[in-house]
C-alpha cells in the first residue's frame, strides 16, 4: 500500500506573501492616481493655453461705413384753411413733360457724378411760339423743400405761391403774333401750375373790377368778387397734388375775362391768406384806377414786405412803370411781355416811359 504525503502549509509564509501582494497593489494604485492627476493637470493647462491664445489673437471685423443725410426740418406753416371742393371737373392725366425722375440713394460713394438734365417743356404760349416755352426757367432749386415756382420766366423759391392775374375785359385783345392775351395767359398759367411739386400750396386770385377765386360761383364771377371794401374774404390754399392742380387748371381754363382793372383787391386778399404766401406774382395788362392807392398803402397791404414779382402784359407806359415800382418797393422782380417777347432789366425799363401812354 502506497504512502500518501501531505505537505503542511507554512502559515507564516502565506502571510508574508499576502502582505507583499497588498503592498504591490497599493503602490500600483498610488502610481495610477498620480498619473491621472498629472494627466488632468496637463489637460487643464492645455485648455488654459488655448483660451489664452484665442484671447490674445485680435479679432478685426470690417464694419461698413454708413453714409446718411438728413433733410432740413420742413418749414412749419399754420394749418391751411381749406374749403370743401365741390368742383366736378376731372383733372387731365399728366403729359410726358410732367413725369418725374426717380432718385436712387446708395450707401457707398460713387466716383462719378451724373447731372440730372432739365426737361424742356415743348409747349409754348399760344401765338408766341418763337419767344416762349422751353427757354423759361433758371434751374434754381429750393433749399427749404418747397421747390419754387416759375411764371413767365420769373423764378422764385418758396412753399406757398399765389398768382394774381388780370382777367379784365382788355385781356381779350389780340396780340400781334396771333391769338389773344387771355389765351396766352391761361396757357402759361397752366404750365406754371402743372410744374409745381406736390410739397407746395397754390392759389389763383383773378381780378378785374374786383378780386375773386375759383371758389366764386359763376357766371360773371367778377361781379361777385371783393371790391376792396369791408372784410377781406378768405382765400383757399390748394396742395399742389395732381388732382387738385387739375381742378385749379380746369377752373382757369373756364374763367371768363370781363370788367375793369383794380390792383388793391387781389393784393389785399393775397397778403391776408393763412399762411402767408412767400411767392406772389402780379400780372396786369390794364390801367388800374387804384394804382396810386396801392403804391401809397403798400406797407399796410404787405406789412411783412414779401417780394412781389410784377409782369406788365403788353402794357407799355405809365401802368408798366407803376408795376415796376411795386416790384422795386417790395424787393421783387419786374418783367414785361411786349410784342410776344419777354423783357427784363433795362430792356423792359425803357418801355415804362410815359411816351408810350
Amino acid at each position: 500500500m502506497s504512502e500518501i504525503y501531505v505537505t503542511e502549509t507554512d502559515s507564516d509564509q502565506l502571510e508574508v506573501n499576502a502582505q507583499a501582494v497588498r503592498m504591490a497593489n497599493a503602490r500600483r494604485r498610488r502610481q495610477e492616481g498620480i498619473q491621472a492627476a498629472v494627466t488632468a493637470f496637463l489637460g487643464f493647462g492645455v485648455v488654459l493655453a488655448v483660451l489664452a491664445i484665442i484671447a490674445l489673437i485680435p479679432v478685426k471685423k470690417e464694419i461698413p461705413q454708413i453714409i446718411s443725410y438728413q433733410a432740413p426740418a420742413p418749414e412749419k406753416d399754420p394749418p391751411l384753411k381749406m374749403k370743401e371742393i365741390t368742383n366736378n371737373a376731372q383733372p387731365k392725366p399728366p403729359g410726358a413733360s410732367s413725369s418725374m425722375a426717380k432718385v436712387i440713394a446708395a450707401q457707398a460713394s460713387s466716383p462719378l457724378s451724373v447731372p440730372i438734365p432739365e426737361s424742356a417743356n415743348p409747349d409754348s404760349l399760344f401765338g408766341m411760339e418763337e419767344d416762349f416755352g422751353a427757354g423759361f426757367g433758371t434751374g434754381e432749386g429750393d433749399g427749404d423743400g418747397g421747390g419754387g415756382a416759375t411764371f413767365f420766366g420769373s423764378h422764385r423759391r418758396g412753399r406757398n405761391v399765389v398768382f394774381c392775374v388780370d382777367f379784365s375785359g382788355s385781356m381779350e385783345s389780340d396780340v400781334e403774333t396771333g391769338g389773344t392775351r387771355i389765351a396766352a395767359l391761361k396757357k402759361e398759367l397752366e404750365k406754371s401750375i402743372s410744374s409745381l411739386p406736390a410739397s407746395m400750396n397754390v392759389s389763383v386770385i383773378f381780378f378785374s373790377t374786383t378780386g375773386w377765386t375759383i371758389d366764386t360761383k359763376g357766371p360773371d364771377q367778377y361781379s361777385k368778387g371783393w371790391s376792396g371794401v369791408g372784410k377781406v374774404p378768405e382765400v383757399t390754399w390748394y396742395p399742389a397734388n395732381q388732382h387738385l392742380k387739375g381742378i385749379v387748371i380746369e377752373a382757369v381754363k373756364n374763367m371768363p375775362a370781363k370788367g375793369g382793372t383794380n390792383w388793391y383787391p387781389p393784393l389785399k386778399m393775397a397778403f391776408s391768406m393763412v399762411p402767408r404766401p412767400n411767392i406772389v406774382y402780379l400780372l396786369s395788362d390794364g390801367e388800374p384806377t387804384d394804382a396810386e392807392t396801392v403804391l401809397g398803402e403798400m406797407s399796410e397791404i404787405n406789412p411783412e414786405g414779401i417780394p412781389i414779382d410784377t409782369i406788365a402784359f403788353e402794357l407799355p407806359g405809365t401802368p408798366a412803370a407803376q408795376l415796376q415800382l411795386i416790384a422795386e418797393e417790395t424787393g421783387g422782380k419786374f418783367s414785361m411781355i411786349y410784342e410776344g417777347k419777354r423783357l427784363s432789366g433795362s430792356s423792359a425799363e425803357k418801355f415804362t416811359s410815359s411816351e408810350y401812354d
